[in-house]
């Protein structure tokens, strides 16, 4: 903890699925001065344990990643470090590394300030119980959910500030429900269960994407060499395929310049109320590179 920011006296809160075993990030937030919001978004600080070259880390480049199966994980680091000491867990101190910054109403997204940190995550909260507080503040809900009731409301606020942002630009949204797989005790598949994502999904990950987009915008302000994940332009004939398949439904897409986002966007605003909206979208989905 020694020379780091302690911000152990933040609320934080996790937002995870009812399943979740490790919690990566946490948030906070509140109104600033001058309007707008100040937000912080806080990510487990892994690197402070695994030094360089260790044996840790020689085990970690060589599984490459975590491998997650429907009803248990292969861990990338031992479940000492990824459900315990690098997880934050609700009430014990955890190193952080954190990224805080201001949203303005319109979604403009300033003022980014990066610093290692001690935190104190003040609840574990889920989506489901977030998302049904969010749609009705007044109901009955837990103790945890109401304790954290007036950040929550302001991290809505965030959300439809940066949703709103996000629609302006025309960056795709894939709104599709996942699959669940529920395993019977012969360890069989006995369902699968749709598990459609509700707003505290969409809070927690436009809360995450800025706290990517500002360290990238960073690092190349400063022409710090890094490795950016891309999402490249669909592949010619992948695109025209698409093409013919948007045509059946009467849906056209530009030929006379390069492919944008908010084309796509466009598409799957426009069929978003259609029984074949689903179809659609995951059409679109596996166009892409």
């Amino acid at each position: 903890k020694r020379g780091r920011e302690d911000i152990r006296d933040l609320p934080l809160v996790t937002i995870d699925g009812e399943d979740a075993r490790d919690f990566d990030d946490a948030v906070w937030c509140e109104p600033a001065r001058g309007g707008g919001w100040r937000l912080i978004v806080a990510i487990a600080d892994v690197a402070s344990y695994v030094e360089n070259d260790s044996a840790l880390d020689r085990e970690a480049q060589h599984r490459g990643t975590s491998v997650y199966f429907p009803n248990r994980v292969l861990p990338m680091l031992p479940e000492a470090l990824s459900n315990g000491l690098c997880s934050l867990n609700p009430h014990v101190d955890r190193l952080c590394m954190a990224c805080e910054m201001r949203v303005d109403a319109r979604g403009k997204v300033s003022k980014p300030r990066f610093f290692e940190g001690v935190m104190r995550s003040s609840a574990r909260l889920t989506y489901t119980k977030v998302a049904a507080y969010l749609a009705n503040p007044t109901a009955p809900h837990d103790a945890s959910v109401t304790g954290a009731g007036e950040q929550l409301q302001n991290l809505y606020a965030v959300y439809r500030a940066l949703a709103t942002a996000r629609t302006a630009r025309g960056a795709l949204d894939f709104d599709a429900p996942e699959l669940k797989v529920h395993f019977g005790a012969d360890g069989r598949t006995a369902a699968l269960l749709e598990q459609s994502r509700n707003d505290a999904h969409r809070l927690i990950e436009e809360c995450m994407i800025s706290a990517n987009v500002l360290p990238a915008r960073f690092l190349k302000k400063h022409r710090i060499p890094t490795l950016f994940r891309v999402h490249g332009q669909p592949e010619e004939e992948k695109l025209q395929t698409l093409r013919q398949f948007l045509n059946g439904f009467g849906i056209h897409l530009p030929t006379h310049r390069s492919l944008e986002p908010k084309d796509l966007g466009a598409v799957l605003q426009k069929v978003v109320a259609n029984e074949e909206a689903h179809l659609i979208q995951t059409v679109v989905v596996r166009s892409m590179p």
